[in-house]
């Protein structure tokens, strides 16, 4: 076996490995509202050390992997851009339009992640009646923070998931990847256990999706440009591979 082969067998052992501790982030909408894990837990447990891992992954090896590096760091600052974008269509559609009954994606997480609030269920049958502040502008700073850096981070391993396997590959590569995304959301004990599978137990029934889909549009839209113009090399891991085999 030469030296490059097991130089790229390395290479893509890594990417393997970042791709799913990545996955840690996003977790959070499974494994705590099944009851698995406390949601304080599974932030110090896994997400942290998930974060602190991609950050080592990506600056160790950037001199003997350049090319994992750059596809760690592009996939982290598209991802998280793109939740800016996201976030565009998601703030007015609970704030204005009222087609989501709650900041779900900062203050509640916030709220969750710091024990604030201990339990899905606990938010389903207290939150809406309690005045509890899971409005964006209205929740306190240690809840809000906490639940924006998660938020932001949750997009930002998206964009790395993305940039490391899929390659530079075409633009709307990312809206495929966007409603892959959004099919999960839509079926995680997290939104089911408050208002069912595409929300369908909140207002008319389409509200929610149709917002979400539309943000999570424009999530892979902005992600898919941003990974294709910056990104320095054109294969996937598997490409990669197959080509120094």
């Amino acid at each position: 076996m030469t030296e490059t082969v097991k130089k790229t067998r390395k290479e893509f052992s890594l990417s393997i490995f970042v791709v799913i501790i990545s996955g840690a982030s996003a977790s959070l909408v499974i494994f705590p509202p099944l009851g698995i894990i406390e949601y304080t837990t599974f932030t110090y447990v896994a997400i942290i050390p998930s974060v602190v891992a991609i950050f080592s992954v990506a600056i160790i090896f950037r001199k003997k992997f350049p090319r994992l590096s750059n596809r760690i760091f592009v996939g982290m600052a598209s991802g998280a851009i793109a939740t800016f974008a996201l976030e565009a269509i998601r703030i007015p559609g609970y704030m204005i339009l009222k087609w989501m009954p709650m900041d779900s994606m900062i203050s509640l997480p916030g709220l969750l992640i710091t024990g604030q609030i201990h339990s899905l269920m606990e938010v389903k049958k207290t939150a809406m009646s309690s005045g509890l502040p899971m409005n964006l502008y209205h929740a306190p700073l240690e809840p809000f923070i906490a639940g924006a850096l998660w938020h932001f981070w949750n997009g930002a391993t998206f964009g790395i998931i993305y940039s490391v396997i899929i390659g530079r590959g075409r633009w709307w590569y990312g809206i495929i990847w966007a409603s892959i995304i959004e099919m999960g959301m839509m079926f995680a004990p997290y939104l089911i256990i408050m208002k069912g599978p595409f929300g369908v137990n909140y207002m008319d029934g389409y509200n929610l999706f149709v917002v979400t889909i539309i943000a999570h549009l424009l999530f892979g839209t902005i992600l898919g440009i941003l990974v294709q113009r910056w990104k320095r090399d054109k294969h996937s891991i598997i490409e990669t591979v197959e080509k120094n085999e």
